[in-house]
């Protein structure tokens, strides 16, 4: 068990103005999950044996999920342990560092800011006079973030999420890819999260996929907040600064619950310059939408056209084709709305820790997948009935003890 920070906003109606600046999550326990490697051997084995009513063993690649969103409170990814994977810290340092000199403002204190957890805030604590020693963080820069975020419900602010969502999340895609080896596995991108993989796949530099965020993010944001002030308005209440955030603030908050759909597209002015990606993966606009392949400059392009804001609402999205494989991870926080749909089976793998990342790669991607039958099979014969006996063993989810 770890402690951190719940996904419940303090009812801002009942607490008092001065609380309000400083609370935006309460501590709670949660579990964060164990990776046992006789638990993935137990899992596989499970699988291969579903696998011995098919005639031929094909290898396949397997399915990593991206959500729009990777991690949905302050300070996760420190508290889940990324930063201990020397590799993966690196990297998020690195990035770290190149947005704060686009953008003025430092992503780490922004991340951690508002972190209520004492075990973890003194490995925040840790890492964040580390860096200032060593040049990596100046005190000019937080000085930046807390006057632009810092009050609590600055956290939801748009282009901020999305920035901080684009360092961690193209970090951990390439930290996963560069461990894969030999493994065939493709990456199913959902909404926002096309940022990081036109990043990882190298149709986008980062730098422009930040001014990007940036872009997009501000037009958002803009737009949420002209709601928030017609709202008040609407109701008779003041139009104040503090009273805007919080209400810009809980309507994010509803939208990465699911508990809200906001559609709020991007134009085709913001789309930069681009380049056909090096390793194709496959993107849904949303999790309701089919999924398409990204290979060329033209799908990169109309890929970022249809990016919109109401992705980062939870969803399942829907299956790729046949011709991928079954099996699937989903790389996202157990904090995350998502993380409850994908925890402890076959089927679907939470990658939120370098060791489950690993142990996933290990026992589960290198895992073939059965052909694909023909879906028109006439189910009165007796291959057609077979086929459809296979088609019911291979939605079994297998789950742990």
């Amino acid at each position: 068990m770890l402690s951190g920070t719940n996904g419940h906003a303090e009812d801002k109606r009942k607490a008092p103005n001065a609380d309000n600046q400083r609370y935006a999550w309460k501590q709670q326990t949660y579990v964060v999950p164990d990776p046992s490697r006789k638990g993935f051997q137990w899992k596989a084995s499970a699988l291969r044996s579903l696998q011995r009513f098919n005639k031929v063993e094909v290898k396949g690649p397997v399915t990593v999920v991206v959500p729009a969103l990777y991690n949905f409170l302050p300070a996760e990814a420190v508290a889940l342990g990324w930063l201990n994977e020397i590799d993966a810290l690196g990297a998020i340092r690195h990035r770290i560092a190149d947005v704060t000199k686009l953008t003025g403002w430092d992503v780490f204190t922004f991340h951690t800011r508002h972190n209520l957890d004492p075990y973890y805030a003194s490995t925040i604590s840790a890492v964040r006079q580390t860096w200032l020693h060593e040049g990596t963080l100046k005190e000019p820069c937080i000085r930046e973030t807390i006057r632009r975020y810092g009050a609590a419900y600055h956290y939801n602010c748009v282009p901020a999420r999305l920035v901080e969502n684009l360092v961690f999340q193209s970090s951990l895609m390439g930290w996963l890819s560069s461990r894969a080896g030999d493994v065939p596995f493709r990456y199913h991108v959902v909404g926002t999260g096309l940022l990081s993989a036109l990043v990882w796949s190298g149709a986008l530099t980062f730098d422009s996929a930040v001014n990007t965020a940036v872009r997009v993010g501000s037009r958002w944001d803009a737009s949420i907040k002209a709601m928030a002030t017609e709202e008040l308005r609407k109701n008779g209440k003041e139009v104040s600064e503090e009273n805007v955030g919080w209400l810009y603030f809980h309507h994010v908050r509803e939208i990465v619950e699911g508990k809200s759909v906001v559609s709020l597209a991007a134009t085709r002015s913001d789309v930069p310059l681009v380049e056909a990606p090096s390793r194709p993966f496959w993107f849904s606009v949303t999790a309701h939408d089919e999924p398409v392949l990204v290979e060329t400059t033209r799908d990169v392009q109309f890929a970022l056209e249809s990016m919109n804001l109401a992705s980062w609402s939870p969803r399942i999205p829907k299956v790729l084709p046949a011709t991928s494989a079954d099996v699937k991870g989903w790389l996202v926080s157990p904090q995350h709305p998502m993380a409850t749909a994908c925890r402890w089976s076959v089927y679907n793998y939470l990658l939120a820790t370098p060791n489950s990342s690993l142990l996933f790669l290990d026992y589960i991607a290198t895992l073939g997948r059965r052909p694909a039958l023909a879906p028109q099979a006439n189910t009165n014969t007796p291959e057609g009935k077979e086929f459809q006996q296979e088609r019911l063993l291979s939605r079994i989810k297998v789950t742990g003890p």
